[in-house]
């Protein structure tokens, strides 16, 4: 039987194997040497705060902490266990996973720089990231002027099979950006307080799962699905299709809460109140390039939609009293 001293050492043993990674041991790396996005599968596990200091004002090395994601490798697990500000962003392998202690626990990176927080190697297999349980901030509060035009939360190029569970995103001029992302999976989500788009579904980003989230208060669009005319085109494709929006709360986004552009897009079972400026705020706008859009079994408070497209149905959606249901 072990005595209380020893029953301590090898806990504090076990507990350095389990947080090391298995391919190798992260204790014996030089992480200030520059690293690139990793080409095998190593598959570490890291708590954030064993490898990297902060500040006083929580500033943390943007660089050793991209260096200690790629040594993680494909595979990889870090564990954000404290708040870091971070003046670069950071670049995750393929099959990663990043994740804090759950939303508004303690694992926050707050980003002051103007480009993406977040964004995937370019390396094959092109995705299968998983973020979850923490918090990403932006430079630009609400409220305040916009310093960083150009920043994002999550940049999601050429990245499939993505999961974003239990994430808070907010400050950022747009806080998701997708485009030739297939099969992105978004849950449990706070993605709100965006100075531009909270989130905006570019081309050839087909088959977006977007759940059981809160979508609020941009200052652009809650979520704005792209079609022709809207940005350059990919070759020849100039839209997405196959998007699914279910039991969303979408609330007082300035331009509306849902502009779709595209073909198949659908909006069930979510709550859409006080978005838009006007009297009867807009909350849905299908416009001039969606087809074959679905509206169904919706809750509206303060709101209408706007259907300019081709072919939409609207069905078993729940006005308010004083509601109208088209704007």
């Amino acid at each position: 039987m072990f005595s209380k001293f020893g029953c301590r050492k090898f806990l504090t043993f076990l507990a350095l194997i389990l947080t090391s990674g298995s391919a190798f041991s992260l204790s014996t790396l030089d992480l200030s040497l520059p690293y690139s996005c990793p080409t095998e599968d190593t598959e570490g596990t890291a708590y954030l705060s064993h490898y990297v200091s902060a500040s006083s004002d929580n500033k943390c090395s943007a660089s050793v902490i991209q260096n200690l994601i790629f040594r993680l490798g494909r595979g990889g697990t870090l564990i954000v266990d404290r708040i870091c500000r971070l003046d670069q962003g950071l670049v995750l392998p393929s099959r990663f996973n990043l994740k804090g202690l759950g939303m508004e626990v303690g694992g926050v990176l707050a980003f002051t720089y103007d480009g993406a927080g977040l964004s995937g190697c370019p390396d094959s297999p092109h995705g299968y990231i998983t973020i979850s349980d923490l918090v990403l901030s932006g430079p630009n509060p609400s409220g305040k002027r916009v310093v960083a035009p150009k920043a994002i939360g999550i940049n999601l190029f050429n990245q499939h099979i993505v999961y974003i569970n239990n994430v808070r995103i907010q400050d950022f001029v747009t806080g998701i950006i997708g485009k030739q992302s297939y099969s992105v999976y978004i849950s449990g989500s706070n993605i709100s307080n965006n100075r531009g788009d909270n989130i905006r579904i570019g081309y050839d980003a087909n088959s977006w799962r977007i759940r059981d989230s809160i979508i609020s208060q941009a200052d652009g669009w809650g979520i704005n699905v792209y079609g022709p005319g809207d940005e350059r085109p990919l070759g020849t494709i100039n839209g997405s299709n196959d998007l699914l929006l279910d039991g969303l709360r979408m609330e007082s986004n300035k331009s509306g809460a849902v502009r779709f552009n595209s073909y198949g897009s659908r909006i069930e079972n979510s709550r859409l109140e006080a978005n838009g400026v006007d009297k009867y705020g807009r909350a849905i706008l299908v416009d001039t390039h969606a087809e074959q859009t679905r509206i169904l079994t919706n809750y509206f408070s303060g709101n209408c939609i706007q259907d300019d497209g081709l072919e939409t149905r609207r069905s078993f959606n729940i006005p308010s009293l004083f509601d109208r249901e088209e704007c």
